[in-house]
């Protein structure tokens, strides 16, 4: 089994239970937050969340936005947030299985791009970056969360699928710059506190990192 395999194993095993997290609810918040204030959202905006998950993100920004595409490469992720929207009555969010270092793009394009927690399970992230630019209207905004640059202790060591100890935001900005993405901007969205196995306190700061397709 491959280490990504065992991580879309993974997710789809705690599916059921990811939204039962105060430490994940906390990071939802504290990014969809992040996303309302650092950009003119409307609801006239067409929106594409990449790795979803069972969808925290896009449900808190779902009254701020118009159509949502929730888009996630693990179908009991997507199985739970079906669920919620149904019982929530957002029609205006569609989930859809899609994977972006595999498959086509998609045939919409969306004025606001955004995912949350996503980027470090990729490999290939520029070419990723890439894919998720040519998605945009011109005009349109890509937004990133992640971790900044870390040991390797927010995860732990038996966690599979992760490819990235976090990324320093100069580098990943520089990427977004070089791709075309203007009035790129990085800010602090969260930080989140954990305990070491000794019992120190961590502190793990999350980034929001915005661009704009000309």
């Amino acid at each position: 089994m491959t280490d990504s395999s065992a991580n879309l194993d993974r997710f789809n095993a705690l599916a059921a239970e990811w939204d039962d997290s105060p430490l994940r609810a906390g990071i939802a918040r504290a990014v969809a937050a992040a996303i309302a204030d650092a950009l003119p959202l409307h609801k006239d905006m067409q929106a594409l969340e990449y790795g979803c998950g069972t969808g925290l993100v896009s449900v808190l920004l779902a009254d701020q936005l118009g159509r949502i595409v929730a888009a996630d490469v693990a179908d009991q992720m997507l199985a739970v947030l079906e669920q919620k929207r149904l019982a929530a009555g957002l029609d205006h969010i569609e989930t859809r299985r899609l994977d972006l270092t595999l498959d086509p793009l998609p045939i919409e394009r969306f004025d606001l791009v955004f995912s949350s927690m996503t980027l470090h399970h990729i490999d290939d992230v520029p070419r990723l970056l890439g894919r998720l630019r040519d998605v945009l209207v011109p005009g349109g905004w890509l937004a990133l969360a992640d971790l900044d640059r870390e040991d390797g202790g927010f995860h732990g060591p038996d966690v599979p699928g992760i490819f990235h100890l976090g990324f320093e935001r100069a580098q990943l900005m520089n990427t977004l710059t070089g791709l075309g993405l203007t009035a790129v901007s990085a800010r602090t969205a969260h930080t989140v506190e954990k305990s070491s196995p000794a019992g120190e306190p961590r502190r793990f700061p999350i980034f929001l990192i915005c661009g704009q397709l000309p």
